[in-house]
């Protein structure tokens, strides 16, 4: 697997006065092991150093230089949400959908004294970096991190319910690809209220439509699963909900303008040219 593969623990070792550059999409999470740096390019400009922890949702251009003093090592890992079906309800996945919007603004240095950074400062390289359960303790530090408050539920117990309290219930429970997957009528029954009226509230709360919400995480899936070195048509088809390879490239090519075959080729060529510009090697 390649640098920004999501779920990756990597490690790195930065001369005295020399930069590494964060990936430029999804989250990325930073920790020093030893020596002191600085994050440059975000305002303003923050100082880390062993026990802190850098967030960034790539939302700027942002380097970790190291201090002039000394050698820095650090470990790192990146998150790209796309590739997480099944994991995160809608609230969840609207704010790590959308780090421009969170406040405050990204990107973060969370303190020795920060309830999570104990466990970044505990984690290390498994023999098999690849391995699940590795990817399961990244997981576990980036739940840390991101996790809204616990939901708890201002009706109290026994009190009539109407279908905007329903709906609000299932969207802290159902996760994304269920959602996905869902049809908008049996949501509205779940609710106890028409379609009409279901998706009336999900557009008053969200501001956007309920179906349209599902198609476009439909599509952000499918090129997820394109864009994994050992996909194959017939499995991205589906896992997207066609029964026939040919209904899906027909969806794909609406959606996109291309077939899924020549979608993987173009991808493969941006990893290919992004590569080679690597500044540096993390070892």
């Amino acid at each position: 697997m390649g640098r920004d593969s999501s779920l990756l623990l990597h490690e790195g070792r930065l001369n005295p006065g020399e930069e590494w550059e964060f990936p430029g999409s999804g989250w990325s999470f930073l920790w020093p092991v030893s020596g002191d740096g600085y994050l440059m390019g975000g305002t303003p400009c923050r100082s880390l150093s062993a026990g802190m922890v850098a967030v960034h949702g790539g939302t700027c251009s942002l380097r970790l230089r190291a201090s002039q003093l000394g050698n820095l090592s650090f470990r790192w890992f990146r998150l790209d949400p796309t590739t997480l079906f099944g994991v995160f309800t809608l609230l969840e996945r609207r704010q790590i959908d959308h780090p421009d919007q969170i406040n405050p603004a990204l990107p973060w240095v969370l303190d020795r004294e920060d309830p999570a950074t104990e466990r970044f400062a505990s984690t290390r390289p498994s023999n098999d970096t690849a391995s699940l359960e590795q990817r399961a303790r990244l997981l576990e530090l980036v739940s840390k991190v991101l996790s809204p408050p616990a939901y708890k539920s201002s009706i109290p117990v026994g009190s009539p319910r109407n279908a905007g309290d329903r709906l609000e219930e299932l969207l802290h429970q159902l996760t994304d690809a269920e959602l996905m997957s869902l049809p908008v009528e049996e949501l509205a029954r779940r609710c106890h209220c028409e379609t009409r009226r279901l998706l009336l509230i999900y557009r008053e709360r969200f501001g956007s439509s309920l179906p349209g919400q599902q198609r476009e995480w439909l599509k952000v899936k499918a090129c997820a699963m394109l864009a994994q070195a050992d996909s194959d048509i017939a499995s991205v088809a589906k896992a997207c909900g066609y029964e026939g390879v040919d209904a899906f490239r027909a969806w794909f090519r609406r959606q996109f303008g291309m077939a899924p075959t020549q979608w993987q080729q173009q991808r493969q060529q941006q990893v290919a040219e992004h590569s080679s510009l690597g500044s540096m090697t993390i070892k």
